[in-house]
């Protein structure tokens, strides 16, 4: 048993007695880190819109979703079907306090559940974004309900290339 607790701390962290069900990294250290799933920065985020037609699946819009709790955004979002081992997670709190979430899907529910308590602040309250490197996947949730699921890595085709690069 102390053994099953040592391991489980040293992945997941226990503080206080309390265990830890994520890990969190800087934004640079998590970019380091999914660049080769995601298939560039995660500057690349910002243009998933323009990815290629075929590499991604409109999965549903939460309608009124600023009015709704973050665990009912999360249960339409069906997360575990596409999802699957250990994931990526990164909000718009994300880029402000420069942390992206690294956890078993398992305690997603947990995580976002308890979001609001740890932050002040609801976990869906813009854009975020979920990635699977086990499955190849990303589920997209945008800040005006629609919800996407996104194959890895992200391809964007020539012509819009060359649009974000006169918009840079």
């Amino acid at each position: 048993m102390i053994l099953c607790i040592v391991i489980y701390s040293k992945f997941y962290g226990i503080k206080n007695n309390k265990m830890e069900i994520y890990k969190k990294y800087t934004m640079d250290k998590a970019d380091r880190m999914l660049q080769p799933i995601i298939g560039g920065e995660l500057i690349l985020l910002s243009y998933i819109s323009f990815s290629l037609e075929g590499r991604f699946k409109f999965l549903g819009k939460v309608e009124n979703w600023e009015n709704q709790s973050d665990t009912k955004i999360l249960a339409a979002m069906n997360f575990k079907r596409y999802l699957s081992d250990d994931i990526f997670i990164i909000n718009d709190n994300s880029y402000i306090k420069d942390e992206v979430y690294f956890m078993d899907v398992r305690y997603v529910e947990l995580f976002v559940s308890d979001y609001l308590n740890k932050n002040s602040e609801c976990f869906f309250n813009g854009d975020a974004f979920f990635i699977s490197p086990a499955r190849k996947t990303l589920i997209e949730f945008q800040h005006d309900g629609y919800i996407f699921l996104h194959q890895l890595p992200i391809l964007i085709s020539e012509n819009e290339k060359k649009v974000i690069s006169v918009k840079g």
